[in-house]
């Protein structure tokens, strides 16, 4: 009961956290459509020999582009791209960690490697052992009962 009612309270905090988070998104994407259909209603991208003059600090293309989707659409990418495994680049960091600490696994892996070999040899040294031994045990009552 109590695990359930933990889990209820756990996924209802995880509802409203994502909900939360999607309003931030939508304000701010909001705002930025607001400013980018504000300059392309400007006549910098009104006309075509102001966007010539300006050359490499033409902004217009970038504000065609973001205005092209939806404030609410990439709210909702930009959600589900937190709730992803590999969101927010996640996984790149988690690989820069593991590439960093290469030698400390190689290290690690082979140590693994040399302790399962050494295992398995004293395991088969045993069973040599033990079937060493057997040749010369005298059958029992116990042994016919089995055979």
């Amino acid at each position: 009961m109590l695990a359930r009612v933990i889990t209820l309270v756990m996924l209802v905090a995880f509802f409203l956290t994502k909900c939360h988070n999607f309003r931030e998104y939508w304000i701010r994407y909001h705002r930025k459509a607001l400013s980018a259909q504000a300059l392309l209603d400007s006549l910098v991208c009104q006309q075509a020999d102001i966007r010539m003059k300006i050359g490499e600090f033409d902004n217009c293309y970038a504000a065609e582009t973001f205005v092209s989707i939806d404030p609410v659409y990439r709210a909702i990418h930009s959600v589900a791209e937190e709730m992803h495994v590999c969101g927010n680049d996640r996984c790149a960091i988690l690989y820069m960690d593991i590439t960093d600490k290469l030698p400390y696994l190689f290290a690690i892996i082979i140590l693994t490697i040399v302790l399962v070999i050494f295992k398995c040899w004293r395991d088969l040294q045993h069973q040599r052992l033990m079937s060493y031994c057997a040749q010369f045990r005298l059958p029992t009552m116990l042994d016919k009962k089995l055979q």
